[in-house]
């Protein structure tokens, strides 16, 4: 009876009615520049398999043991039946993909299945827990082989192999992943040899262990825990043979798409940190379920993360929320089945019309129909105007059409930097070709201009009277001071000299600097191209940012005047205040030219941006350092001191803060709480 109403639940459901009912979770994106965006539903559920029910008027098929219990995996083949490792029972269930009962394998045989995986020729790959085993199945279910232990000396003599999941490629190489093993998966040939490990994780970065490899002895070490890579959780592969891994409990990297060279082809991927299972459908799209929040993630394969819904079931019960799920697969017409061991079902998604005019554009564009796909993308955006990935399928529409300026635009709404600097390329290859003559005759006639003006000057006295007034402005006092910044950048032990004994700089002098510096810092982030920007102009807070400028700047500062007051350096706060705005001029004079460049690289060209940067860092660290030392009159010995101290000083400092940003908080709320005290007690 409940296979019954299961079914027409379903029935009722594709009976080309547009209206659903409300879903208990919500559907978010998230957009190319990390920001999450709630939307529409992506899916809804259909129903659930049951597994206590599962068998219901089947019994006697399924034996004695009708019920599932504690299933591990299942996986969808190409004819869309549904094979679930039905481990409690130790078989393989076999189900058509309206959850009826075909038949069970492995009867007998098996005894802790825990991984399936079923070939374009219908062999069943079953990995096999507890027998420590892998057996394969043909079409009809039987035996076809087993595969225990390799022998080779290369796979270790005392590594275990205890299969937990298990895939083959097209050449039927075999991949699987065993408790313990943390170098990657297995791999085997056809015939069960060993052929080497495949795809490992790596171990994260962890600052004490970091610290703990630097002072401590090697019998220190050898007392301490070994820090391994985490194993990987399950495996997918596609119809072009890239295997996909998921990972629980990592910090990065929880999805990966590995090419036959076990390279990760998806380097920055969003995902959770508990991915328990993945798979991939015919397109190349991938679909990945997080065992600790319920979500269902959906990829397309390029790695943009299009979908995120579902949730954790707390005890609800309530069709599309989840509890710890372990498995996930899609049947050829895009239904998504997401398996519960702990409850033993499996629970079907359907995608809304939105999500299938999505999964629309997708098949156009990758059919190289890429003028086709544009009106399903231009539909997508009409019923939801905030899917970036809307404006990157249009624009590479645009961009296969050679519609370089019109893709540009679209990758610039997108935020997809990677195809806007691609599109840009070819922009500026184009306005090369076309001007690189103009540009060039038009610098030649600069040049000359100037020399005629030069000449004329000096022959004729043209534009004296202009030369005067600038040479008597630049012997004005407050224009020397502020043009000594250029002095630093040149000759900074002279110019530190000067500024300290000389006079050639003064509070208020400094102070227009600092101001001017707090100016280009504004302008950088406002004209930066979006392609090194560290945040969206948009989003800027600018009292944040100048916030971040000038605290650590003014931290400096004090730490560095009182640890010199203890060492015993020359010093005064203001020279110090002086020295420190002045060895900032790098920043001062290349600052806006840096920002200006952004504006015409590219992605390839980004070595140039980064290594400015870093120099004009690595010479206002230089400019720092010949500060504390000739406004000190330390030695070189001394200066490295006094910085190392300031910069502790400057930690200090912020722990104290922090301390004082708590306590304040928690003492408003004490005077807060007392007076609705009392003024609930005066009434």
């Amino acid at each position: 009876m409940k296979r019954v109403l299961f079914l027409l639940l379903i029935a009722l459901m594709l009976n080309g009615s547009t209206a659903y009912a409300d879903v208990p979770y919500n559907t978010f994106t998230i957009t190319d520049d990390g920001h999450g965006v709630m939307m529409q539903n992506a899916y809804v559920p259909l129903g659930v398999m049951d597994g206590n029910s599962i068998f219901e008027g089947d019994s006697e098929k399924a034996g004695s043991k009708p019920e599932l219990k504690g299933p591990e995996d299942l996986f969808v083949d190409s004819d869309d039946n549904i094979y679930i490792a039905d481990t409690g029972n130790a078989r393989i269930v076999v189900l058509d993909s309206w959850g009826n009962y075909l038949r069970t394998v492995g009867e007998g045989k098996l005894s802790r299945p825990t991984g399936i995986y079923v070939s374009e020729s219908k062999e069943l790959y079953v990995a096999d827990f507890g027998k420590q085993s892998v057996f394969i199945f043909d079409k009809s279910g039987a035996l076809k082989k087993t595969i225990g232990k390799p022998k080779t000396q290369l796979y270790g003599k005392d590594t275990p192999f205890k299969p937990k999941k298990i895939i083959a490629d097209k050449r039927g190489s075999i991949y699987i992943i065993g408790e313990g093993l943390v170098q990657g998966l297995v791999r085997l040939s056809p015939e069960g040899d060993f052929l080497g490990y495949f795809g490992g994780n790596r171990a994260g970065f962890d600052i004490v262990r970091t610290l703990q490899r630097i002072f401590y002895t090697k019998k220190q070490l050898s007392k301490i825990t070994r820090e391994l890579p985490l194993s990987p959780t399950n495996v997918a592969v596609d119809s072009e043979g890239l295997i996909y891994t998921s990972t629980v409990g990592i910090n990065g990297q929880a999805i990966k798409k590995l090419n036959v060279a076990g390279k990760n082809l998806l380097s920055n991927v969003w995902s959770f940190d508990q991915i328990s299972d993945i798979t991939v459908d015919a397109m190349g799209n991938f679909y990945a379920v997080d065992a600790v929040r319920g979500r269902v993630l959906e990829y397309n394969r390029d790695g943009a993360l299009m979908f995120i819904f579902s949730y954790k079931d707390t005890g609800y019960q309530r069709l599309g929320l989840l509890q710890s799920p372990t498995g996930v697969a899609v049947s050829s017409d895009g239904r998504l089945f997401v398996l519960s061991g702990e409850r033993a079902n499996v629970q079907v998604f359907k995608p809304t019309a939105f999500t299938l005019l999505v999964h629309k554009a997708l098949s156009l564009y990758l059919d190289g129909k890429y003028a086709e796909s544009r009106e399903p993308w231009h539909e997508v955006l009409r019923q939801n105007s905030l899917f970036s990935l809307a404006h990157t399928g249009i624009g590479l529409a645009y961009f296969k059409e050679g519609q370089y300026k019109e893709a540009f635009e679209e990758f610039q709404f997108s935020k997809n930097k990677k195809e806007y600097s691609n599109a840009y390329w070819e922009i500026r290859r184009e306005w090369i070709m076309k001007h690189a003559a103009d540009v060039a005759l038009t610098g030649f006639i600069l040049i000359l201009l100037l020399a005629a003006v030069r000449w004329s000057y000096r022959r004729f006295g043209f534009g004296r009277q202009i030369v005067h007034r600038m040479k008597t402005l630049k012997e004005r006092r407050l224009v020397l001071q502020l043009l000594h910044a250029f002095r630093m950048l040149r000759h900074p032990v002279d110019g530190y000299y000067e500024l300290e004994h000389n006079g050639k700089a003064s509070v208020l002098s400094a102070t227009i600097l600092l101001v001017l510096l707090l100016c280009i810092r504004i302008f950088s982030l406002y004209t930066t191209n979006f392609l090194f920007a560290s945040g969206d102009p948009k989003r800027i807070n600018l009292l944040s940012e100048l916030l971040i400028f000038l605290i650590p700047l003014f931290a400096w500062m004090i730490s560095n005047y009182l640890v010199s007051v203890i060492n015993d350096g020359e010093g005064s706060f203001k020279n110090i205040y002086k020295g420190t705005v002045y060895a900032l001029s790098p920043y001062l004079v290349f600052g806006i030219p840096i920002a200006l460049l952004s504006r015409t690289l590219t992605l390839m060209e980004s070595v140039v941006y980064t290594y400015a940067n870093n120099l004009v860092v690595l010479w206002c660290c230089l400019l720092i350092f010949i500060m504390v030392k000739e406004v000190h009159g330390y030695e070189i010995k001394d200066t490295v001191k006094n910085i190392i101290m300031t910069i502790i000083g400057m930690l200090i400092m912020a722990f104290v803060a922090f301390i004082l940003f708590g306590l304040s908080n928690q003492v408003w709320e004490f005077v807060y709480s007392l007076y609705q005290e009392v003024n609930l007690r005066v009434r």
